[in-house]
């Protein structure tokens, strides 16, 4: 019959983390019944072996060394397979709200890590190379007696896990990025302060504005004008915590015609206002 066992920590004292799992199996269990996490993220490493994974209408064929990622809300299961045998690893992070701790991280360093792993851009990529070591030696200091420095010590490899793995999702996605759509995005990058167009994007990648705005729903899942909007906000949110400036300054020094339309378009990506966030790090910082 084989040999199997399976490890499901809950509740293991480090800020954030729900869940944190690892089976070794030498033959199939049962499959994943249809399921999602309200307001957390899943991120699964095969280390051995090969699972099947079903989201979003969509079959994803893991083999060993690739993640899995399901965001918060998304239902997902195993396409009606089995778990199959091998080694897999489970971890759950609440990501909302955006003021929850994370793994003993500041507050810019929560909202840095959260946006990333909410803007993945892939579901499955090859992992980075240290995951299970990473993970194995977090569940190792996590099944020691528990102390405070033994929960630090997990937190700082679930950490360096969580940046690995969107490093690797993103190494992923550039790999599937075109080059006009990768001109387009750098072109955003280098021109943040001034008012930017698709017409201009499509000069710059060589396209139609029709056909670039094709590529950008296709490669990125967003239209140009969203991914134009979103990282003028990500900047203003970063001018937000690091500088003095009025919203207003930080409103022109971005090309917004005007300071109520960037509040507004501010309010609707963060679900906070420009003033209230910075008002809400003073605060965190003690100011």
């Amino acid at each position: 019959m084989g040999s199997s066992d399976r490890l499901e920590l809950r509740d293991v004292g480090v800020p954030g983390i729900l869940v944190l799992g690892r089976y070794r199996h030498s033959y199939a269990h049962v499959g994943l019944e249809p399921h999602s996490h309200p307001g957390c993220v899943e991120v699964c490493f095969l280390a051995r072996g090969r699972q099947r994974y079903r989201l979003g209408g969509r079959v994803y064929d893991l083999t060993g060394g690739e993640q899995f990622v399901a965001l918060p809300d998304e239902e997902h299961d195993t396409a009606n397979e089995p778990q199959d045998k091998g080694v897999l690893y489970w971890l759950i992070a609440q990501l909302t709200p955006e003021d929850a701790p994370l793994l003993y991280l500041d507050r810019r360093q929560r909202r840095q890590v959260k946006k990333a792993l909410f803007d993945i851009p892939s579901r499955q990529f090859t992992a980075c190379a240290d995951a299970r070591t990473l993970l194995d030696d977090a569940i190792g200091a996590l099944l020691r007696p528990q102390n405070a420095l033994s929960r630090l010590r997990a937190a700082m490899l679930l950490a360096q896990y969580l940046l690995g793995t969107i490093a690797a999702a993103t190494a992923e996605q550039e790999r599937l990025v075109s080059e006009p759509v990768r001109q387009s995005r750098q072109y955003i990058a280098d021109h943040l302060a001034e008012p930017i167009n698709v017409a201009t994007l499509a000069h710059v990648a060589g396209l139609s504005a029709t056909r670039l705005h094709a590529r950008f729903r296709q490669e990125i899942g967003q239209s140009p004008g969203e991914y134009i909007l979103h990282a003028k906000i990500e900047r203003a949110r970063d001018l937000l915590a690091d500088t003095d400036l009025s919203v207003t300054d930080i409103a022109h020094s971005l090309s917004f015609s005007s300071a109520q339309y960037f509040a507004t378009a501010f309010k609707r990506l963060t679900r906070a206002t420009p003033t209230s966030f910075r008002r809400s790090l003073h605060s965190e910082r003690g100011q």
